[in-house]
């Protein structure tokens, strides 16, 4: 599909959920009337091309405490909804009614979700075939999609859970693209990077694998023997464990400086 017009030469719906919920027709702001209205076309948008059965969407509005009338109110959303849209230049099918529910019509409709996670699928087909900085490339391209925390705007109970799994998948990709650039010898580039998200998530061994790397090549060898001390004290006071092999194995070599750690 051309990435400016629809099937039928309509405007392309944009809908932006990697941030507040933005939504656009071709490449003009569309103001979405009613927080109900923007919390059920989130809903929509976190799956794009599906059918979303009209008891996810209750649910995700009023989570376990519907009204009586919130098959009616759904209903009038999803109208208004549409007429917003027809409003602004856009296509009345972008939103489509099914038997069970409502779904995004792919024809007419560009989800940013649905973007990132197909970059993100294409960046680890690329790696696989060896072709390590065009990998990079595509992950740095999905990581541009992001503006802000995910749903940033939408404070519905039934959907922060949606919300905070889009967030598990930008830290994936940040640490996929960390690690990439580390394949690439770029270490400087990513150890602040890594520094926020071993903040963020101190019980992640994995992240300050890739933190100890990036400082070690970085001719930081006492930093990064530190990171170990203070992820083996979290461990130890968290969880009564010790680092894992992999963690274990890394500061070994970091200790008797063994080269093979400086080639990337």
């Amino acid at each position: 599909m051309n990435a400016v017009d629809g099937e039928s030469g309509s405007p392309l719906v944009r809908i932006a959920v990697l941030g507040p919920l933005e939504v656009r027709v071709g490449e003009s702001p569309v103001p979405v009337p009613g927080r109900r209205q923007r919390g059920i076309l989130a809903a929509l948008a976190l799956q794009p091309g599906r059918v979303v059965p009209t008891d996810h969407l209750i649910r995700a509005i009023w989570y376990d405490m519907p009204p009586r009338t919130a098959m009616g109110q759904v209903q009038t959303s999803i109208w208004m909804l549409r007429t917003a849209l027809v409003n602004a230049g856009g296509p009345a099918e972008a939103v489509q009614s099914c038997a069970t529910g409502y779904r995004l019509n792919g024809d007419f409709c560009s989800v940013d979700v649905a973007h990132h996670r197909a970059k993100i699928a294409a960046a680890r087909d690329t790696q696989r075939r060896g072709r390590i900085d065009e990998a990079a490339r595509l992950v740095r391209s999905a990581h541009e999609l992001w503006r802000g925390p995910a749903l940033a705007d939408i404070t519905y109970q039934g959907l922060r859970g949606c919300a905070t799994r889009l967030e598990e998948e930008h830290t994936a990709a940040v640490h996929y693209r960390a690690s990439l650039e580390l394949q690439l010898g770029r270490h400087e580039e990513v150890i602040s990077e890594l520094f926020e998200l071993v903040d963020r998530y101190p019980l992640r061994e994995s992240l300050h694998a890739d933190l100890m790397l990036a400082l070690y090549r970085s001719g930081r060898q006492a930093d990064a023997l530190e990171v170990f001390h203070g992820v083996r004290r979290t461990l130890a006071e968290e969880l009564g464990i010790d680092p894992g092999p992999t963690l274990r194995t890394l500061a070994q070599a970091i200790l008797r400086q063994d080269s093979a750690l400086i080639h990337a």
